[in-house]
């Protein structure tokens, strides 16, 4: 497979750091923190509803409520778009996936779900139950979107300065069904362009670059880099954020308690995987073997926090940060500090911002 621009160079190995000492569950508190400096969560609970809630710069976290209007969504993703919270989601419609948006109001509360203007429904292949997901990123102040479409490629879009969207254009044209399908996809900006990262069925960890004049890098494979983290089986999702010239990237693996960490350098050159669970100390925040499910983050006041999920039925969320400095915060079991008592969040539902 070709690398995309500037994937050739490898760097040096992530430095193994201990975990910082374990914070206290911070005390929940209502909405109406500066939205600036918190990270914002989404989370898909069983039956078909949707959560939300949000961590604040202080450690705290905001008092758990549904959305109803967004119940019945299969994916979402979140963006900041002129500082506000925007959410862009897929709903079955028919034999397809019709895609939505909705915007948070400054009491907390959701508009109702509108239609995103220009855009064409996806068609959804019930064999290939990730279909249909989706990554917001604003870039240079204009939202982009990108999905997995029902052959399992990607396609992305972008908001007209009107509202309307382009219609999808086809990112990847080299997979088809039953072979290296994209299963998960995270977007980042940084310096001004679209990073973009996705897993495949086939195994894979791909990336590419589209650049401020409209043009996309030919997909490269990180691992062909970076090497491949050990125990590996297939990637379940990834997430990506951006600092200051760097983008950092996070996948979550089959394997038990697969959960690894790797940076793209400014010049870019990457490093190697880091074992992220070795970091953050599992067993101290109750851990007890699951495998891991879904993740998702963002890049908060300079620190990319995460938010991670089982895949077993206990609904169980975790949460980390790694520091500025490098190190990583001992995890900690969200329920301790939310209460998700009424609902049971599940594994690949989780959409956060910063």
């Amino acid at each position: 497979m070709a690398t995309s621009v500037a994937l050739a160079v490898l760097a040096t190995a992530l430095t193994v750091t201990p975990a910082s000492a374990a914070e206290s569950p911070a005390a929940t508190t209502t909405q109406g923190t500066d939205p600036a400096s918190g990270l914002d969560l989404l989370l898909r609970a069983d039956p078909w509803k949707t959560v939300q809630t949000r961590r604040a710069s202080d450690g705290s976290w905001d008092q758990a409520r549904e959305v109803p209007q967004f119940a019945g969504l299969w994916y979402w993703s979140l963006a900041v778009d002129g500082g506000r919270l925007r959410m862009f989601g897929a709903q079955m419609a028919g034999r397809g996936f019709h895609y939505v948006q909705s915007a948070r109001n400054a009491d907390g509360t959701w508009a109702p779900l509108s239609e995103m203007t220009g855009l064409s429904d996806l068609p959804h292949d019930p064999q290939y139950p990730w279909m249909g997901r989706i990554t917001a990123t604003s870039v240079a102040g204009r939202l982009q979107v990108a999905a997995v479409d029902g052959t399992g490629r990607v396609v992305h879009t972008i908001e007209r300065p009107d509202g309307t969207w382009q219609p999808w254009g086809t990112v990847s044209t080299s997979w088809g069904l039953g072979s290296g399908q994209f299963s998960s996809l995270s977007t980042a900006e940084v310096n001004g362009e679209l990073q973009m990262v996705g897993t495949t069925s086939a195994g894979e960890v791909l990336h590419t670059i589209r650049h401020a004049d409209g043009n996309w890098s030919a997909w490269g494979n990180v691992m062909g880099v970076t090497g491949t983290p050990s125990p590996w089986g297939t990637p379940t999702d990834v997430v990506a954020a951006g600092f200051n010239g760097a983008l950092q990237v996070v996948v979550t693996d089959n394997s038990q308690a697969g959960f690894y960490h790797t940076i793209r350098n400014a010049d870019g050159t990457w490093t190697r995987w880091g074992d992220v669970g070795s970091q953050v100390h599992f067993d101290r925040a109750g851990f007890r073997g699951f495998t891991m499910g879904g993740v998702d983050g963002a890049n908060v006041g300079g620190e990319l926090q995460l938010v991670f999920e089982s895949s077993d039925n206990s609904g169980s969320l975790y949460h980390t940060i790694r520091h500025a400095d490098g190190t990583w915060a001992q995890a900690g079991l969200v329920q301790r500090a939310v209460d998700l008592s009424a609902w049971r969040p599940i594994s690949n539902g989780a959409a956060a911002a910063g």
